[in-house]
């Protein structure tokens, strides 16, 4: 999964790494990603997701990957929830305060993969 720095290895894939994260946050193994959505699942009232690998199909580097007021919006739209949400990504633009209002624990890639 990881290269000897520690980042995510290139040829890793979206599947594996949700599968892999799904894993270590449930103790769970992944059963049905839906194709093209970043949910990974629900589990004890926690709705988790992963932007990675342009799955929102933005292509570009960032794209997709970071977590932007726009990109919490889609989030929400696709799959309502009305607990708590643990989003992995490369990046958060949105501050302490929004994401505690929106009921969001950010986890930035790869430093905050539970190994």
């Amino acid at each position: 999964m990881f290269d000897a720095d520690g980042e995510v290895h290139p040829e890793v894939r979206f599947g594996d790494l949700a599968a892999f994260l799904w894993m270590r946050e449930t103790g769970q193994s992944l059963d049905g990603l839906q194709p093209g959505s970043p949910w990974l699942g629900t589990h004890q009232g926690t709705a988790y997701h992963l932007l990675f690998n342009g799955i929102l199909g933005d292509r570009r580097p960032a794209g997709g990957n970071v977590l932007t007021g726009t990109v919490l919006a889609a989030l929400c739209r696709d799959h309502t929830h009305d607990g708590p949400r643990v989003v992995y990504g490369e990046a958060c633009l949105l501050g302490p305060a929004r994401l505690a209002s929106a009921g969001v624990t950010f986890k930035q890639l790869p430093h905050a993969v539970p190994r």
